[in-house]
């Protein structure tokens, strides 16, 4: 009796900390897939006033929303 539960104790414990990893990983997967920014070193750089995580090196348009992007 103390084996078969001892035995489920450390599936559960296993099983939690596989899908709690996995569910980070997902989650920057995710959002790495949604940044639609660029990194720029120097020079002007251009942004959305609605989404300040979208940066462009040249004006343009946010991707997400359609606005026009100004000199940051």
């Amino acid at each position: 009796m103390k084996k078969t539960l001892l035995s489920i104790l450390v599936v559960t414990v296993i099983s939690a900390i596989t899908i709690s990893c996995g569910g980070n990983k997902t989650k920057e997967t995710s959002s790495e897939m949604k940044d639609t920014s660029s990194t720029v070193v120097a020079g002007v750089q251009y942004t959305c006033p609605m989404h300040p995580e979208v940066i462009s090196d040249k004006p343009g348009s946010c991707p997400k929303c359609g606005m026009d992007l100004v000199k940051k």
